[in-house]
């Protein structure tokens, strides 16, 4: 045999024993739930949720509720259900750190998937109108995720969205995070995808405690209306939620209170002739400082 020749077989053979030994650690990984999912968005809330939707999957979900983390984190499925009557399911595709443009691309990737519901709601707060424009609208690969979500070879993506580092940086993690509440980073939701915390103020760092400045974007409220037509046209009912904010972050960004007077005109603008219902939540629950874990989320 030639040395080029025993190079390559030696060199194949090391690759082979190579991804043989990722997959032994993945496998023992996933069997000590300390195996992250795959990141298909490098986003943990969403992440993290689609790998639950797969090893819980819903069936006859009847209202979606998509958003951001004001969704993610302000919507309690469990009381809605009841309080509404409501026969089938809720479920909360909120993920964290989304624009209205984003949100947007989600319900487009995830309605067709549940063709029974007739209803969406957002719960919303100034943050998620914050530089839509220069923020990715498909922020992750849908033919990807709902192959996935549909039982594709698990493995398959982990090798496809390879992060090795962000694995086992995590391992020692997620396990604690997938059953806390009183954790920014956690990922314990709940059988409907809400996942609703307490977290402590001492961990909750000065710059997520005080929020950042309230940005308007103008191109976010053109998908927030062109969101609301696309539902009216497919039938479905749309609720746009204004979410409490914590008193103390609007004093401090908001003095005079003329940024979320214009968050709420231009919100009944582009809501206006869409058959879209709009909550003041914040107006009309007023409520206090301790309701609140940071800037944004009760």
């Amino acid at each position: 045999m030639s040395p080029s020749s025993r190079f390559l077989i030696g060199f194949v053979g090391g690759a082979v024993a190579l991804i043989g030994v990722i997959v032994l650690a993945f496998v023992g990984l996933d069997e000590a739930g300390r195996l992250k999912a795959p990141s298909f968005a490098n986003r943990l809330s969403f992440d993290e949720k689609l790998r639950y939707l797969r090893h819980h999957p819903v069936d006859g979900v009847e209202a979606l509720a998509i958003g951001s983390s004001t969704t993610l984190h302000g919507v309690d499925a469990a009381v809605l259900r009841r309080e509404l009557g409501m026969r089938g399911d809720l479920l909360n595709l909120g993920v964290q750190d989304l624009r209205i443009n984003q949100i947007r691309f989600l319900a487009d990737v995830f309605l067709p998937r549940f063709p029974q519901v007739d209803q969406v709601v957002m719960v919303s707060t100034t943050l998620d109108f914050k530089s839509c424009e220069g923020n990715d609208t498909p922020f992750f690969n849908q033919t990807h995720v709902l192959d996935y979500l549909s039982g594709a070879n698990e493995i398959f993506y982990y090798f496809k969205y390879l992060d090795l580092k962000g694995i086992f940086e995590r391992a020692d993690q997620i396990g604690r995070l997938r059953s806390t509440s009183d954790d920014l980073e956690s990922v314990s939701f709940d059988e409907y995808g809400s996942l609703l915390l307490e977290v402590p103020r001492e961990r909750i760092s000065d710059r997520v405690w005080f929020g950042d400045p309230i940005t308007l974007d103008p191109s976010c409220y053109e998908s927030l209306r062109t969101l609301a037509e696309d539902l009216r046209a497919k039938g479905v009912e749309f609720t746009y939620v204004m979410s409490p904010m914590r008193p103390g972050y609007l004093a401090g960004r908001d003095p005079d209170g003329a940024l979320l007077a214009e968050h709420r005109r231009r919100l009944e603008a582009a809501l206006v002739d869409t058959g879209a219902v709009l909550i003041d939540a914040h107006a009309a629950l007023n409520m206090p400082e301790e309701a609140f874990f940071d800037a944004y989320h009760l």
